[in-house]
């Protein structure tokens, strides 16, 4: 007589406990990946900001026209001044605006109403950085689309 005392888990048991444990460990792993997108585009647009006033700082110090180049067709802008500097424009982002800026020496201002805007698709707003006319302050503006 033969005794059939095997016990444990069937196939489909172990794929299913398999599967659970599989997607506890993935969903931590898409949630750092989207916080990490969201931390590269406030990192990209902080910079932005800090890159173009000290831009415009150096104008004025150095006595020295300083400019702001933007090449849309690689999504990079270059802030040309006592330290030359790039930043490229993360992916979640795309960038239009004026392919040149010119902030003129001693005061600072750039002589037009240029606009840069930052379309973020994924969080459905567009950031504006508007330079005003004579002061060469800028306007940052978020909208939601």
């Amino acid at each position: 007589m033969i005794v059939n005392n095997m016990k444990g888990f069937t196939l489909m048991e172990s794929l299913v406990v398999l599967f659970i444990c599989t997607t506890f460990m993935l969903l931590p792993v898409l949630a750092i990946n989207k916080w990490k997108q969201v931390l590269d585009v406030e990192q990209f647009l902080s910079s932005f900001e800090k890159n173009l006033l000290f831009t415009q700082q150096m104008a004025v110090v150095n006595t020295i026209d300083t400019r702001i180049v933007f090449f849309e067709d690689s999504q990079q802008i270059s802030f040309v001044s006592s330290k030359n500097e790039s930043l490229l424009i993360p992916e979640a982002l795309h960038a239009t605006g004026p392919n040149k800026i010119v902030f003129k020496k001693d005061s600072g201002n750039n002589g037009n109403l240029s606009k840069f805007s930052f379309l973020w698709k994924e969080k459905k707003k567009v950031i504006e950085f508007q330079f005003q006319m004579g002061s060469g302050r800028y306007v940052k503006k978020i909208q939601s689309l």
